[in-house]
């Protein structure tokens, strides 16, 4: 009996919710009741305690009557040594180690058996439980399963091949999804294809075809005032039946958002909208630079390639410890690909090279600055128009670092 009672203990402290309810579902009706037993898990374990301590009790009453009948005085220590012994190997690490190898199967097997104890000793159960609430606080509840723990199982799940890599990707991806900020993702100001909304239309016409965008933001007088975006589709179609088409007859109104702005609820402010583009405005309201709805879906399914498209290589192995990444390249993005271990609170507020390199030689820099950060040296090669372009990322031995930071 203590076998069967430790053993259920870890059953259903182990058993697999997820498999028990598709279990369920197949038309098992233990496997709903095993749910609800579990879901109730503290009215269980009361009952299963007080059962084994009272066969634990029972057992040891009666194994010192006996020892003491054939061992005389002496028998009472005999007994003791040898009920710990047995409980302990038969009645605990035996049951326990097969009911966590087997919890599913076991916890089907033994439910209704403990649904009867647990109904014996429900007047105990009932007592003991609202001894035990005076004692614990109620504070908030604790989920069963963070983030952080998902994220790890999803992990290991890959690392057994339960899920493909590609499967892994896109539920990690997921699981980030509600903490991307718009300032992350979008396409810089200076990145921006734009149009005044006076332009010529054959100036128009060309950008279209030789930048191979969809949309293109429509400004008066300067970026910082964007009045509307223009479609292809809408612009070919007033071109063909006036080639003096007027912009403003033809674009769309625009979406403006901040930059802290959380990506998940700018999607579904785009798809209320139904529009594809938003421009991201600062708290003055000059053009941050631009986002668009195929940027956010690329945040969960990766990058989406069209025929437009040209293809960047962000990060360059040169060699073993040298590496050529972009000024626009996320250091994290960067780490995570060269599998770096590094203190995420470090990049918080940091979301490309470029940006690192200015706040940390606090000016633009010339090709050939440079700083360190751990083991690693940061280097800047290219700098065209103010902007930081390309950079080399060295990895040199902590006694070369010191070296460096000491000429510094």
């Amino acid at each position: 009996m203590s076998a069967f009672f430790s053993g259920t203990e870890t059953a259903f402290a182990t058993v697999n919710r997820i498999r028990m309810k598709n279990i369920a579902a197949a038309g098992n009706k233990k496997a709903n009741k095993v749910i609800r037993i579990a879901d109730e898990y503290d009215r269980a374990l009361s009952a299963l305690l007080i059962g084994n301590n009272i066969v634990n009790i029972a057992s040891a009453s009666i194994g010192t009557v006996i020892f003491t009948t054939w061992f005389g005085p002496s028998g009472a220590g005999i007994s003791t040594l040898v009920m710990t012994i047995v409980v302990l190997i038969f009645g605990e690490i035996l049951p326990k180690t097969y009911a966590k190898q087997n919890a599913e199967s076991l916890a089907l097997r033994v439910v209704n058996i403990l649904d009867f104890f647990i109904k014996l000793f429900s007047p105990l159960i009932f007592l003991f439980l609202k001894l035990t609430s005076l004692v614990t606080r109620n504070g908030e509840t604790t989920p069963s399963v963070t983030e952080q723990e998902l994220k790890f199982i999803i992990e290991e799940s890959e690392n057994e091949g339960v899920l493909e890599q590609q499967e892994s990707e896109l539920v990690q991806s997921a699981l980030d999804f509600d903490e991307i900020t718009v300032e992350e993702i979008l396409t810089p100001r200076v990145d921006v294809v734009a149009v005044e909304e006076q332009e010529d239309p054959e100036r128009v016409k060309s950008l279209f075809f030789e930048e191979g965008y969809s949309r293109l933001p429509v400004y008066s007088g300067s970026i910082d005032h964007v009045v509307g975006v223009v479609h292809n589709k809408d612009f070919f179609r007033a071109y063909v039946q006036n080639q003096q088409v007027s912009l403003n007859e033809i674009m769309q109104n625009t979406v403006y958002v901040p930059p802290k702005k959380l990506i998940s609820e700018l999607m579904k402010e785009l798809q209320r909208l139904k529009s594809h583009m938003a421009i991201v405005t600062d708290q003055y309201g000059g053009t941050i630079g631009i986002i668009t709805l195929e940027d956010i879906i690329e945040e969960l399914v990766g990058e989406i390639w069209d025929e437009s498209d040209e293809e960047e290589t962000p990060v360059v192995k040169l060699s073993e410890n040298r590496y050529q990444v972009s000024g626009d390249l996320d250091p994290e993005d960067f780490f995570d690909e060269i599998d770096y271990d590094y203190p995420e609170q470090d990049f918080e507020e940091l979301n490309s090279f470029a940006g690192w390199a200015l706040e940390t030689l606090e000016r633009i820099p010339e090709p050939g600055a440079s700083f360190t950060y751990r083991d690693m040296e940061i280097l800047v090669k290219e700098v065209t128009d103010q902007r930081i372009v390309t950079l080399e990322v060295i990895f040199h031995p902590k006694e070369e670092i010191t070296e460096k930071i000491s000429e510094k």
